[in-house]
């Protein structure tokens, strides 16, 4: 599975339980990830499936569109916020 920000603990969990091979991720997410950042499930001993990661692959690019995604619902929930106060 390609993926472009390190899974969260429900998506790493539910990559774990379907016995995935490999993951790649392009960037890592040091708030919430679960492949190595916050934790590592996909390397937990207690699990019966351990998952093979490789992180990196085009990081800077993947950075940069989570960080225009997430600038873009900012600045939409901005813009409903000052219609709706307008008057």
């Amino acid at each position: 599975m390609y993926v472009t920000l390190e899974p969260c603990p429900m998506c790493a969990g539910a990559i774990v339980q379907s016995r995935m091979k490999k993951v790649v991720i392009g960037c890592m997410n040091p708030k919430a990830g679960c492949a190595g950042s916050v934790l590592d499930l996909f390397h937990e001993k207690g699990f019966n499936h351990q998952v093979e990661m490789e992180s990196g692959v085009l990081g800077e690019e993947c950075a940069q569109m989570m960080k225009k995604f997430f600038k873009e619902l900012r600045d939409n929930k901005k813009q409903k916020m000052e219609d709706t106060i307008a008057p």
